[in-house]
């Protein structure tokens, strides 16, 4: 009898260990945060700053929602900012929008990639919140606030970003100051995208 009772609780924690790994998926990013896989369609991760990063996306993977959030006590999510960006056929990022907590559009973004290599070369913000900023030298064409260009080595490594900005004054320095707090400074790209290795052309995601 106690031989059979210590099979049962062996095999009890052996389900118990798996059915940890397999729902709560931990994995460190190298600064100081985690990716918790939530299901096959939601990434959560937990920020330093106790605030919570939310990765979704849709069944064809054609769009990502990134939201950033804080959880108060009684369990209310206060959204700090959502970003919905759309993805190409290859998987990459195409566009995007930027809301607050409100859903209120604050920014638009566009990306662009170099037709011979498929790499990431261009990526510019435009206001959403103001009347569309047109070039003076080409009415046609918007003027970004912003405007971040990329380089490669010859071991094909991205560069940082040469940054323009298309704003100027205090304007300016409140922007920067925005995209500081909104971790925008560096790109607004997603600092890590849990869903890169889903194959983009996948019709179904897998369970």
């Amino acid at each position: 009898m106690k031989v059979i009772n210590m099979q049962l609780r062996s095999v009890i924690m052996l389900y118990s260990l798996a059915t940890a790994l397999l729902t709560s998926v931990v994995t460190s990013n190298g600064q100081g945060k985690s990716v918790t896989d939530a299901n096959s369609h939601v990434r959560l991760m937990k920020n330093v700053d106790g605030s919570t990063t939310q990765f979704k996306r849709d069944i064809n993977n054609t769009t990502l929602e990134k939201s950033t959030y804080v959880e108060k006590e009684n369990g209310e999510k206060i959204i700090r900012t959502k970003t919905t960006y759309v993805r190409d056929k290859q998987g990459r990022l195409r566009s995007g929008i930027i809301e607050d907590g409100q859903r209120i559009k604050l920014y638009k973004l566009r990306y662009g990639y170099d037709p011979k290599t498929g790499r990431l070369i261009a990526e510019n913000m435009f206001d959403a919140k103001q009347v569309r900023r047109n070039d003076p030298r080409n009415p046609k064409l918007e003027t970004p606030v912003r405007a971040l260009r990329y380089s490669y080595d010859a071991q094909g490594q991205r560069s940082k970003p040469i940054v323009y900005s298309g704003m100027t004054g205090k304007t300016a320095i409140e922007f920067k100051k925005w995209l500081k707090v909104n971790k925008f400074d560096k790109t607004t790209l997603p600092e890590i995208d849990p869903f890169k290795t889903i194959n983009p052309n996948a019709t179904r995601l897998r369970k």
